[in-house]
């Protein structure tokens, strides 16, 4: 009887040794198929394979596709039915793989994002330019949140303080005094750089503020709105104050070494810029919030970015889900690395209290970034998105420059924008 109780004890655990593991995390050595478009998050992927691979039991292969292409390539490969990623990452502004769900390349992630107690502590704002028309379609990676950078030096020469200024007016009024030595006829400093682009870097940084939406919540076009035209009307005349400098890719770094652009809006990953210039230490550097636009309580912004999204062609949604949502928030140490690697904030408040966040800053001569970072983080504005949204800025711009150059009325300006933008949508 007792080896009979033993064959049968063995064969018990033979049976339970070959069944399935019951770990809802198990891929059972599956491959998972991963693809971003951004070379520098890529490594951070690749390191954390071995992370990854051990906590899903799958098999994490990283393809790094161009940006020029991963469109084109995605559309193709998922009406092959072939080498379909299972999770991709791709770019938050110029986005156009997400909208209508008839037709979007993303899976929209509505229920398990309200199912989702780590995204309950996402910022809002930052997940909002991932919802549009109510349904939110990927995880975002960093928050973003943007700072004004000042040169405290040259500021305080022209008699500013601007650690004082409360708004933008009053930024601007101030900027008169900054610029007012010349040489040839031109400032030889200069308060803000722009492109000229319409809703781009510092016009884009400072219209978030003012909550002018462009669409509504149902992702229709709102251009001709009296709040956004009073924006328009407003940074055109701060415009012709000739305060401002061209915003030069290239030589950023270089002009704030010069002294000649003394102060920038500043999302973190751009907050590099002024490294050489107080390094050299010739001037003194300074951050803060932004000023606020026009009685408005918004004192920071958001600006570039990626987020994880699942192909709509993904067969097992539930699980493919529990590895996103591990990847992008579930290693808690995620936070301080990528802080101290890169000065970049992961949107994971639960680790913003690390040590990391809470060091002096020598570049601004002592002040506390992290904590200032963290702190804008939480009250980022929201956007409201739409199909077209990276369309209609395209759209914006064509007629932002005839504005600029004064060939067409801001009511003529708008108007077009809204017709473009609503025959966009009416040929989708």
């Amino acid at each position: 009887m007792r080896h009979i109780g033993l064959i049968a004890l063995c064969a018990l655990v033979a049976v339970i040794t070959l069944m399935p593991s019951c770990d809802p995390d198990n891929g059972g050595g599956r491959t998972i198929l991963f693809w971003s478009f951004a070379k520098n998050n890529l490594e951070e992927w690749v390191n954390r394979t071995p992370e990854i691979e051990k906590k899903f039991n799958v098999k994490f292969q990283t393809e790094l596709i161009a940006q020029s292409a991963f469109l084109q390539k995605l559309q193709a490969v998922m009406q092959e039915g072939k080498g379909v990623p299972d999770i991709a990452e791709w770019l938050v502004e110029g986005n156009k793989l997400t909208g209508d769900p008839k037709t979007c390349y993303a899976y929209p992630l509505d229920e398990f994002v309200k199912n989702s107690a780590i995204m309950k502590q996402v910022p809002a704002g930052r997940v909002g330019w991932l919802t549009i028309n109510g349904h939110v379609y990927g995880l975002p990676h960093d928050v973003h949140p943007v700072v004004l950078i000042y040169n405290d030096t040259l500021w305080k020469e022209a008699g500013v303080d601007v650690a004082t200024l409360k708004t933008w007016d009053d930024f601007f009024d101030a900027a008169k005094k900054l610029a007012e030595k010349k040489e040839g006829g031109k400032p030889l400093h200069y308060a803000l750089p722009t492109g000229d682009g319409g809703l781009t870097d510092t016009f884009f940084m400072i219209w978030q503020q003012t909550g002018a939406n462009v669409f509504d919540p149902t992702g229709k076009p709102t251009f001709t709105n009296d709040a956004f035209k009073a924006f328009v009307q407003k940074w055109l005349s701060w415009k012709e104050t000739g305060v401002f400098a061209s915003w030069d890719w290239g030589n950023f770094g270089a002009l704030l070494k010069a002294g000649t652009l003394c102060s920038y809006t500043s999302p973190d990953w751009w907050v590099s810029q002024v490294n050489d210039a107080a390094k050299e230490g010739k001037y003194q550097f300074r951050v803060r919030d932004l000023p606020v636009y026009d009685g408005k309580t918004a004192n920071t912004a958001s600006w570039g970015g990626s987020f994880l999204f699942m192909p709509k062609t993904q067969k097992d949604k539930n699980y493919i889900w529990r590895m996103m949502e591990y990847m992008q928030y579930g290693n808690k140490e995620l936070a301080a690395l990528r802080y101290k690697n890169g000065g970049m904030l992961a949107p994971l408040p639960d680790s913003w209290n690390d040590a990391v966040f809470k060091q002096p800053d020598s570049r601004f001569g002592g002040q506390v970034l992290g904590e200032l970072q963290v702190r804008l983080a939480k009250s980022m504005p929201s956007v409201n998105g739409s199909d077209v949204f990276w369309d209609a800025v395209t759209d914006f711009g064509q007629q932002f420059a005839e504005m600029l150059n004064k060939k067409e009325s801001v009511d003529d300006g708008l108007a077009k924008t809204q017709a473009a933008v609503e025959k966009r949508l009416a040929g989708q």
